[in-house]
C-alpha cells in the first residue's frame, strides 16, 4: 500500500524539510564553538582533575638548564697599566630541571599557595664542558660583598686588617675552583667561613652583611632540592575569572617586595609555566622570577610556529634593565637613594638587595642590549640576538607554552670598596655566569593541540554542510514547485494509491 500527496503536501514537506536543516545548521554554526570553549575554559582551571592542573603538577614537557662560566684567563696579570679582564667561556653544563609543588593550600579568594621545588640531573651527554675537571677562575663573591656591605661602615679599617691579617698566605681576590663544586657542590671559602666565625665572636663587626645560611659557597649551592629557597607562591586559579589563572597575588605572603621602590617591587605577572586561555595577547606580557625578586616585561614580537602550531612571540627588549634611562617607570629599579639614581648605565639590574647583599647585576648573556661600556671594559663578550634573547612563545587560545629560552647573565660589580685586597682590580662589571632555560612543545603534545584547536572549526564546517544541504534543498524544493509539480483543483492531500492496493 502507498500513498500520493498533493502538490501543496510535497511542498509543504520539502520546503519544512530544508527549512530544518538550515536551521540546525545556524544552531550548531552558533552554539558549537561556545560550547567548545566552555569546555576548554572548564579543562584550563586550576583546580584538581583539570587537564591544566595534571599539566602544572607533572609537566609533560622536558625542561633545561643550561650554565655556561666564564673563567679569568689573565688574573696574574691584573696589576699591570692598561689591564682588562680576559674571559673565557666553558659549558654548556646542562641540567635536566623537575618542579615539583609543595604545601598547596587553596584559600578562600580563589588563589592557590605553593612552594616550589627545582630539582636538577646533570646530563653529560648533552653538555659542552667537564663539570668534574674543568677549572673555573673568577673573583672571590665573598670578599666582595664584605667590602660592599661594609663600605660605609665606621669599623671597615678595622675589618680590613683583620681580613689582611688572615689571609697572608692566600694575598689573592680570586678563586681557583672545579666547575661542580662553583656551581651546585660548593666549596670550602676561607673568607665565608672567617665571616662566620667573626659573626659568633664579634658580631658588632659584621654589623650590615647578610649571610647566608651555607658554610660553602656555590652559585646554585643549597638550591637543588630546595622547597623554600625560590619563596612561597600565591597565584590566581582562575575559578573566580579565568583571566586570573596562574598570574601572581603574593610572594612571601606579599605584594609589594622591599628589594625595589614603587611598581618595581610590585609582584605581579605570571609564573611562567601558567597563563590564561582566550586572551588578546598582543600586548606586553610579564614573568615574575624569583631570581632578580621582580617581574620581568617582554615585548610582543609576532607570530611564530612551532611544530605546525600556530601562536605567539614575546622577547626581552631593552625595558626590563633601562634603570629609568629611556624608560621612566623604570626609575624604581635603582636601590641608591633617589637623588642619586641612576647610578648604573643601562644593560644590568642590581639584584643586590635580592641576593644577600652581593654587588650582584643580571643582564642578557654577553651583555647582549647593554651599554657599550660594558662590553669596552672586558674581552670575550660577543653578544648575538639569535643565541642571547630572551625568547617566550605561547598558544593564545589556550595559553599553552610553545617555547621558551629564559636566558639572563649573573655579573659582579667590582670596586675596591675601601679594602686592601680588591683595591688594584680594575673596576668593571664582571660576567660570572649565565644561564638558559629552555622548553619546547614536543610533537605529540602539538598533535593533541592542533586537534583540540581544530573543534571549534569541525562544527563550524558540519555547520556549513548542512547549511549548504539546506540551500540546496531549498533550491530544488523551490525548482519543483514551479516545474514539476503541478497544482489540480479537485487534488486531495494525500490519497491510498488504488494500483498498489488491488496488487497487494
Amino acid at each position: 500500500m502507498a500513498f500520493a500527496c498533493s502538490t501543496k503536501a510535497k511542498r509543504w514537506w520539502a520546503f519544512s524539510t530544508a527549512g530544518i536543516v538550515c536551521i540546525v545548521a545556524i544552531i550548531l554554526g552558533v552554539v558549537w564553538p561556545i560550547a567548545v570553549r566552555k569546555e576548554i575554559e572548564k579543562e584550563f582551571l586550576l583546580k584538581p582533575g583539570t587537564r591544566i592542573y595534571d599539566n602544572w603538577k607533572n609537566p609533560p614537557v622536558n625542561i633545561y638548564l643550561e650554565i655556561y662560566l666564564w673563567n679569568w684567563t689573565n688574573t696574574n696579570d691584573y696589576r699591570d697599566a692598561g689591564y682588562k679582564p680576559q674571559l673565557q667561556q666553558l659549558g654548556p653544563y646542562t641540567f635536566r630541571e623537575i618542579h615539583e609543588r609543595d604545601d598547596l593550600l587553596w584559600n578562600d579568594d580563589f588563589t592557590l599557595t605553593f612552594y616550589q621545588r627545582r630539582i636538577w640531573h646533570y646530563e653529560p651527554e648533552l653538555s659542552a664542558g667537564d663539570l668534574e675537571n674543568d677549572i673555573v677562575v673568577s673573583v672571590n663573591p665573598v670578599l666582595l660583598t664584605v667590602g660592599y656591605a661594609t663600605k660605609d661602615n665606621p669599623l671597615q679599617p678595622f675589618l680590613d686588617g683583620l681580613i689582611n691579617a688572615s689571609f697572608e698566605i692566600i694575598n689573592s681576590p680570586f678563586y681557583v675552583v672545579r666547575a661542580k663544586d662553583i656551581l651546585f657542590d660548593g666549596y670550602d671559602d676561607m673568607f665565608l667561613k672567617a665571616l662566620l666565625n667573626l659573626a659568633e665572636q664579634y658580631p658588632q663587626l659584621v654589623e650590615g652583611i647578610t649571610l647566608p645560611p651555607y658554610d660553602k659557597f656555590g652559585w646554585f649551592y643549597g638550591r637543588n632540592d630546595s622547597k623554600i629557597y625560590d619563596g612561597k607562591f600565591t597565584i590566581g586559579t582562575g575559578l573566580d575569572r579565568w583571566e586570573t589563572m596562574g598570574m601572581m597575588h603574593r610572594w612571601n605572603g606579599v605584594r609589594q617586595t622591599e628589594f625595589y621602590r614603587g611598581e618595581c617591587g610590585l609582584v605581579h605577572g605570571s609564573t611562567g609555566e601558567l597563563w590564561p586561555p582566550f586572551q588578546d595577547m598582543r600586548s606586553n606580557v610579564s614573568v615574575f622570577s624569583p631570581d632578580i625578586c621582580s617581574a620581568m616585561s617582554l615585548e610582543f614580537d609576532g607570530e611564530i610556529s612551532v611544530h605546525d602550531v600556530n601562536g605567539y612571540k614575546w622577547k626581552g627588549n631593552e625595558r626590563p634593565f633601562d634603570n629609568g634611562h629611556r624608560y621612566s617607570e623604570t626609575k624604581c629599579q635603582c636601590t641608591a637613594p633617589e637623588e642619586n639614581c641612576p647610578v648604573l648605565a643601562p644593560g644590568v639590574l642590581d639584584v643586590s638587595r635580592c641576593k644577600w647583599g652581593a654587588p650582584a647585576t643580571v643582564s642578557y648573556p654577553h651583555f647582549y642590549l647593554a651599554d657599550e661600556k660594558y662590553l669596552d671594559a672586558i674581552d670575550g663578550m660577543q653578544p648575538n640576538k639569535s643565541q642571547h634573547e630572551f625568547i617566550l612563545a605561547l598558544e593564545p587560545h589556550t595559553g599553552v607554552a610553545l617555547q621558551v629560552k629564559a636566558q639572563l647573565q649573573v655579573n659582579l660589580a667590582i670596586e675596591h670598596y675601601g679594602l686592601t685586597m680588591l683595591k688594584d682590580l680594575p673596576e668593571v662589571m664582571l660576567p660570572i655566569l649565565w644561564f638558559c632555560q629552555r622548553a619546547d612543545i614536543s610533537e605529540d603534545l602539538a598533535s593533541d593541540l592542533k586537534l583540540l584547536l581544530i573543534l571549534p572549526d569541525i562544527g563550524m564546517y558540519i555547520a556549513i554542510g548542512l547549511g549548504i544541504i539546506g540551500l540546496i534543498s531549498f533550491t530544488a524544493a523551490l525548482y519543483c514547485s514551479l516545474k514539476v509539480w503541478k497544482t489540480s483543483k479537485q487534488e486531495p492531500e494525500c490519497t491510498r494509491d488504488k494500483t498498489t492496493e488491488t496488487i497487494e
